[in-house]
């Protein structure tokens, strides 16, 4: 991937050295919203993923000061791979596991970390809500999507038809392999059955070796059920596993983590004061 490519059929590669990020522009069209996933050239942004917490803290200042988040607060949950959402308000803090955070007022830089699971990105573009979530099977076999959405309709009056939802890079289909024991608790159409040869199987086939998952369709089919829209829906169109030096991969043995955040600017009109 280069700056300014198009790695995903909706996904670009922008930001300077110490802010490089995969982005969807069509989540960027709600003023002040950034969002995106960080390049694996940053390094690391995992506390949990290292003993050196103190270069981690760095980086992640760093990109904060290169994107224009200098001073933000930033709010980064514990994971648990399950379905719970913290709601981010002035004042309130995360101290409790959570795979989904949201929160609608600026100067808020949401995270989550990942490297295979999906991080999934939600702007309301009527009501300026945002928020992200870290979907790994179980967090989705768990409804973690549909949470999501709901919770940004019953804390923040969200309305799912001006609700933008995004799939970011994530292991998917060929390169994600899972037993029946995790494929059965996903629809068919999600989960391939493939023999030993790799050739796909009949669906129900009980000689199938394994099965093919792909973890951002889960997710997508999930914000469906939860009254997104198919046109607000966008997929990056990336696998962890098959892009080595841009992403990283639990799969692959990766041992660094993304980070994957949102935020919201206030963004400065021709007089220079600032607004939502």
């Amino acid at each position: 991937m280069t700056t300014g490519s198009a790695p995903g059929s909706a996904a670009r590669l922008t930001g300077n050295g110490g802010a490089l990020r995969i982005h969807a522009p069509a989540l960027s069209l709600p003023g002040g919203v950034l969002h995106g996933v960080t390049h694996a050239s940053l390094g690391n942004f995992s506390l949990r993923a290292t003993a050196d917490a103190a270069r981690v803290e760095a980086r992640r200042e760093r990109l904060l000061a290169d994107a224009g988040l200098s001073g933000a607060r930033v709010v980064a949950p514990r994971l648990e791979h399950g379905a719970t959402v913290a709601v981010i308000r002035p004042g309130c803090a995360c101290e409790e596991p959570a795979d989904a955070v949201i929160a609608q007022e600026h100067g808020v830089v949401l995270a989550v970390t990942v490297a295979d699971c999906v991080p999934v990105f939600a702007v309301d573009v009527g009501t300026g809500a945002f928020g992200v979530a870290h979907a790994g099977w179980r967090g989705l076999v768990a409804g973690v999507v549909g949470e999501l959405v709901n919770a940004l309709r019953s804390h923040f009056e969200s309305k799912p038809g001006e609700i933008l939802l995004a799939t970011g890079p994530a292991i998917r289909g060929q390169k994600y392999a899972v037993g029946a024991e995790v494929a059965g608790l996903f629809p068919e159409p999600f989960s391939v059955p493939v023999d030993r040869e790799g050739h796909a199987a009949p669906p129900g086939d009980a000689q199938a070796d394994h099965y093919l998952l792909d973890l951002p369709s889960c997710a997508l089919a999930e914000a469906r059920a939860a009254g997104i829209p198919p046109d607000n829906l966008v997929d990056f169109s990336l696998c962890t596993a098959s892009h080595p030096g841009d992403l990283f991969s639990h799969r692959r043995g990766d041992r660094a983590r993304h980070w994957a955040f949102i935020a919201r600017r206030r963004v400065p009109d021709e007089a220079g004061e600032t607004h939502p």
